[in-house]
């Protein structure tokens, strides 16, 4: 229903909740947790691609920052409500801080996207003595954010991020970010990832058994 105007139709829908269900099954984030945040993203008026992108960018991002997939929920949450809004306000920032995801990765991201859209952020950040006051100046807009996150999926081409502007030595980084990301997400380190990973594949098989028997 949230999607609707904007020309999606009920396949669109099941292919992004299948599109997130393989992500989940190889990661330690929970299937159930994402289904709940992309309607809390286009409920908020985000589209479904952009949606599906930028879930799995926050939950790479957590990975590599050491977060957890409830903490990762909790910044989904946050940003949902930005993106909503239109900007990312100080408020929203210190959420995200909050669950373990400001750090200097994050934040290095965000100003390289500013830089290609030729937003004065060195400068800002001069003026205004830190990255978090330069917030006030409503320049990290839900296009920098989207576009940032969709660089923390590992699923940007060399030739997209051209188009987009980046140039060849940003081009490299973003993809090795987006790789290291992606190998953070989804190599298990303890048991319990273990058995939540192995969780999510046994529910992701009994769903498409309940399909093929009883039906979609």
């Amino acid at each position: 229903a949230n999607t609707e105007s904007k020309g999606s139709t009920l396949q669109d829908v099941n292919r992004a909740l299948a599109e997130l269900n393989t992500y989940a099954d190889k990661t330690i984030y929970n299937f159930t947790e994402m289904t709940r945040n992309i309607g809390t993203f286009t409920a908020a008026g985000v589209d479904l691609k952009t949606s599906v992108s930028a879930i799995k960018g926050i939950a790479n991002l957590a990975a590599v920052s050491g977060s957890n997939s409830q903490q990762a929920s909790t910044a989904m949450y946050q940003l949902s409500q930005a993106l909503a809004a239109g900007t990312v306000k100080l408020m929203d920032w210190n959420s995200v801080v909050n669950a373990g995801m400001g750090g200097q990765v994050f934040q290095d991201a965000l100003k390289e996207t500013a830089r290609v859209h030729n937003i004065a952020i060195d400068d800002m950040i001069k003026k205004e003595g830190s990255f978090r006051e330069t917030l006030q100046n409503g320049w990290l807009t839900a296009e920098i954010l989207t576009e940032t996150l969709s660089k923390f999926t590992g699923d940007l081409s060399a030739e997209q991020l051209k188009q987009m502007g980046y140039t060849e030595e940003q081009i490299a980084g973003i993809i090795k970010m987006g790789k290291t990301a992606n190998d953070a997400a989804t190599k298990v380190k303890t048991f319990t990832q273990l058995f939540d990973t192995l969780k999510e594949a046994a529910q992701s098989g009994w769903s498409q058994t309940w399909r093929i028997v009883i039906g979609d």
